[in-house]
């Protein structure tokens, strides 16, 4: 693993870069972080997912957004615009690096809503991952703030609502910008404008999942899968609430393994 800058000098971002082991892949990963304290629990999965995909050939870049972890930046002064511009320098940087042509992105959580509209605006994107994703953004920001408004009663520190309508929330800040341009982001809205191949692989079902699924199941490269796992991804513990849902990583990690099978038949069918 390689950790160091990229992007622009004054937004600059903070990469850890898994390179390819042993095949030769004309493709390269991203993968796109959820917010808040499901970044926190996700840290370990994302890793691992990296390190078993950059060992099925692929070369993976994993990165922090511009105003979190350990980027330059803080989140006053964010947008969603801005973490979906932080995937494109992303997704231009492991392509300079790994001399690769095209790039899968895998999203978790807010990444998958994120990294959705970076695909429909980027022709480089070759495929889709949504894992577990959130479908609607005015949704998500609504969930935040109800969250923050059963825990007022409590007497809650880590969960309120500041005077310039910040949303603080289990330790880390949203700010308004954020939530206006989040609002504004929708699965089903962006689905056709995705001219990539796009998969959905979930830990569990509800009715947001299913919804995407029924809009995206006429694709004719679209994949669905559930794999049954530990999915909560906002519980706050003493001892850093590391959450491991390995069935859904061993199943992201089959994906990519068929999918780089399907193409290698399909080119040998061509010739």
């Amino acid at each position: 693993m390689e950790a160091f800058y990229f992007g622009p000098s004054e937004s600059y971002l903070f990469g850890a870069f898994h390179p390819r082991q042993g095949v030769n892949r004309n493709e390269a990963v991203v993968l796109c972080y959820p917010f808040g304290q499901e970044y926190m629990r996700a840290h370990k999965s994302v890793r691992r997912l990296a390190i078993n995909l950059s060992s099925l050939g692929y070369p993976v870049l994993r990165f922090d957004y511009r105003g979190t972890g350990d980027s330059a930046g803080n989140m006053d002064q964010v947008s969603a615009d801005h973490w979906i511009e932080d995937i494109g320098h992303a997704i231009q940087e492991v392509m300079d690096m790994a001399a690769v042509s095209q790039v899968a992105l895998v999203g978790l959580r807010l990444g998958s809503l994120l990294a959705a509209q970076a695909a429909a605006r980027n022709s480089a994107v070759s495929r889709l991952v949504l894992w577990d994703p959130v479908t609607d953004g005015g949704g998500y920001v609504a969930d935040i703030r109800n969250a923050i408004a059963a825990a007022e009663g409590e007497g809650s520190r880590s969960r309120i609502i500041t005077s310039d309508g910040a949303l603080h929330f289990n330790g880390f800040s949203m700010p308004v910008p954020f939530q206006d341009t989040l609002s504004a982001l929708r699965l089903e809205d962006i689905a056709p404008a995705l001219n990539v191949s796009v998969a959905q692989i979930v830990s569990h079902e509800n009715d947001e999942f299913a919804s995407l699924r029924d809009r995206l199941a006429s694709r004719r490269d679209f994949h669905y899968e559930l794999a049954p796992a530990p999915h909560n991804w906002n519980y706050v513990d003493h001892v850093g609430g590391i959450l491991w849902p390995k069935p859904v990583i061993d199943a992201i990690e089959q994906y990519f393994a068929e999918a780089h099978l399907q193409h290698k038949e399909s080119s040998c069918v061509n010739r």
